[in-house]
């Protein structure tokens, strides 16, 4: 049987195995991300990916490595190690303390009983080389074909020289660490294509995604994600009778704003009113979001709050409104919240029973001065 014979099956093997374990990763964090957002939760999918990712790639080359070791052929999963040091850095660009990695290095030759060979020291230190000079090159990136040759060379040169390591080590044949080489170029190139794809994807949906649920101009979630949370939260609230309390407010006089100081002083209100209010919110209560539902209307969802338990919130917001420093082009503006407040009661039917007593209140306030807050 001549050589490329012998290789094809192993070569083709190799790669669907690494493409799967790349899959299952992704498929895996996704289904962790979805299962936090199922559940009200507002996960940080890159933080989500990275922990999982580490995690996941130290079981796999423990696995691995078990399954070899103490064999003729314990050598045949060191580019797959390579494959998880660059996914590591270069992807998830994890900044690993170099006491992490010396722990990991220190179980690996624990695992492999190879602490008293100087050419696996050099070896592992080769591998936490390769680790910083790819966190390096990622974070150099700049343009797509000039990122694909850093990469390239970096983790190319790193291949070799681990390759070269072993193949002295362990007294391989050339034509055998030639190919390796080859073939971790291979798997290196494929899992560049494919990861920076599934990555550039991600981050494409996440904008979509932003774009869809969040204002523009204040940051804060938009009337089409107002929609969906409130859907959900009232179902939810019917169902395990939690309590669930919606304000509604306006920004007094806006129209005058605009025609007096001009439409960019009108957007700085927006603008200005939505962060403070959100700082205020994160304050009291991290599962609490502001939502712009029209020009120059907002709303909060209060989940699991009473009107009572939120009556002090809704009324320090109106306070500090009122007492912010509202400065744009030189000139001071003053700005007060008329406020509508309601809370789910059990002889509500749908949503709009609830929205409708709380749009009551709120006209209630602006008919009777503005700037106070209406419960009922």
């Amino acid at each position: 049987m001549t050589w490329s014979q012998w290789f094809v099956t192993p070569a083709v093997t190799s790669l669907f195995f690494l493409l799967g374990v790349l899959t299952l990763y992704w498929f895996l964090t996704n289904q962790i991300i979805r299962f936090y957002k199922k559940r009200g939760k507002h996960p940080d999918a890159v933080k989500i990916r990275t922990n999982v990712g580490v995690i996941y790639m130290v079981l796999l080359n423990v696995g691995v490595q078990l399954a070899v070791n103490g064999t003729a052929h314990s050598w045949v999963f060191i580019n797959f190690q390579i494959f998880a040091i660059v996914f590591v850095s270069y992807f998830l660009k994890l900044n690993i303390r170099l006491w992490e990695l010396v722990a990991a290095v220190f179980l690996f030759m624990g695992i492999n009983g190879t602490f008293t060979y100087f050419l696996s020291w050099l070896y592992a230190i080769v591998l936490v080389g390769l680790f910083y000079v790819m966190s390096i090159v990622r974070e150099h990136r700049h343009h797509s074909w000039v990122d694909y040759l850093d990469y390239t060379l970096a983790s190319l040169v790193g291949s070799m020289i681990l390759w070269g390591v072993i193949g002295k080590r362990l007294s391989l044949s050339t034509p055998l660490v030639l190919w390796e080489i080859l073939f971790s170029f291979f798997i290196l190139t494929i899992m560049y294509i494919y990861v920076d794809s599934l990555m550039s994807g991600a981050a494409t949906l996440a904008q979509l995604t932003y774009t869809t649920n969040y204002d523009e101009l204040t940051k804060v979630k938009n009337y089409f994600s107002f929609k969906n949370d409130f859907n959900e939260l009232f179902q939810r609230s019917k169902i395990t009778g939690h309590p669930l309390t919606l304000m509604l407010f306006d920004i007094d006089h806006f129209k005058h704003v605009n025609d007096t100081y001009g439409h960019l002083t009108g957007d700085y209100v927006l603008s200005h009113t939505a962060a403070l209010i959100s700082q205020h919110l994160q304050e009291i209560d991290p599962h609490l979001h502001l939502y712009r539902t029209g020009g120059e209307e907002f709303t909060i969802l209060f989940q699991d709050y009473t009107t009572d338990q939120a009556r002090a919130h809704v009324q320090a917001i109106a306070d500090g409104i009122r007492a912010a420093d509202f400065q744009h082009n030189g000139q001071h503006i003053h700005v007060s919240i008329s406020v509508g407040v309601t809370q789910l009661q059990t002889a509500d039917q749908g949503q709009l029973d609830v929205y409708r007593r709380a749009d009551q209140n709120l006209y209630f306030s602006k008919r009777n001065g503005r700037d106070q807050v209406t419960f009922g």
